[in-house]
C-alpha cells in the first residue's frame, strides 16, 4: 500500500455513533457529522448509513456529503464565510438549515430564498461571551472572537425577524472551541443560551 494510509475501524465508528444515539434517545436530536474533521468518503458513507447528517462549512463538503449518502434535509451548513452561491447551491439541495453568522449572511439567505420560492430554516450562532479554557487560536466563544453575534444581536434579529419573511428563524447555534477538556464553560454557554431562549 502506498503511503500515506489512514486505517479506521468501522466496527470502532459504529459502536461510538450507537453510544451517542442511545445517550441521547430520549430527546429530538439530530447527530450531525462535522465533515471537516474528516472529509472521506468512506467515513461520509458509514455517517449515512447510521442516519446521522452532516454539519458543513462549504458547497465542497456539501457535496461530498450528498455523494455518501447523507439525506440533504439532515444537512446543517455553518462556518463563517458562506458564499451567495454556496447557500444558494445549498438550498437547491434541499438541506435541513443554515446556522447564521452575520446579518449580511442573513440577509443574502432572504434574497436566495425569495427569488427561489421557498423557505429556508436558519438558527443564529450566538457568541456566549464564554472562554473554553482552550488554546487562543481554537476558541471562538469570546467577544473578541470574530464567530457568531452577540446576545444582544441576536435578540435584535428575533425582534427583526418579519422583515426576512422567507427566512424562518427559529434556533440556536453556540460553539464556543475545539479540544475541551473541561466542561464549566460549556455549561455556561448553554446557560446563556438557555436564558436568551426563554
Amino acid at each position: 500500500m502506498p503511503t500515506p494510509l489512514y486505517v479506521y475501524s468501522a466496527n470502532a465508528i459504529r459502536q461510538r455513533i450507537a453510544g451517542l444515539q442511545d445517550a441521547l434517545a430520549a430527546l429530538d436530536a439530530q447527530i450531525c457529522f462535522a465533515v471537516k474533521a474528516n472529509p472521506s468518503h468512506g467515513i461520509l458513507q458509514l455517517m449515512a448509513q447510521a442516519g446521522l447528517g452532516a454539519d458543513i462549512v462549504s458547497a465542497g463538503e456539501l457535496r461530498r456529503s450528498l455523494r455518501a449518502g447523507i439525506a440533504p434535509e439532515s444537512v446543517v451548513f455553518s462556518g463563517v464565510g458562506k458564499t451567495e452561491a454556496e447557500m444558494d447551491e445549498a438550498l437547491a439541495s434541499g438541506i435541513g438549515r443554515f446556522n447564521l453568522e452575520s446579518l449580511d449572511e442573513l440577509e443574502g439567505l432572504q434574497r436566495i430564498a425569495r427569488r427561489r420560492g421557498v423557505t429556508a430554516y436558519a438558527s443564529v450562532r450566538i457568541n456566549p461571551d464564554v472562554d473554553a479554557l482552550t488554546h487562543h487560536k481554537i476558541s471562538t466563544g469570546r467577544a473578541e472572537n470574530k464567530f457568531g453575534v452577540s446576545i444582544d444581536q441576536a435578540r435584535e434579529w428575533f425582534q427583526r425577524a418579519r422583515q426576512y419573511p422567507d427566512v424562518r428563524l427559529d434556533g440556536l447555534h453556540v460553539h464556543i472551541g475545539s479540544q475541551l477538556l473541561d466542561l464549566a464553560p460549556v455549561r455556561l454557554a448553554l446557560q446563556r443560551v438557555a436564558t436568551f431562549w426563554r
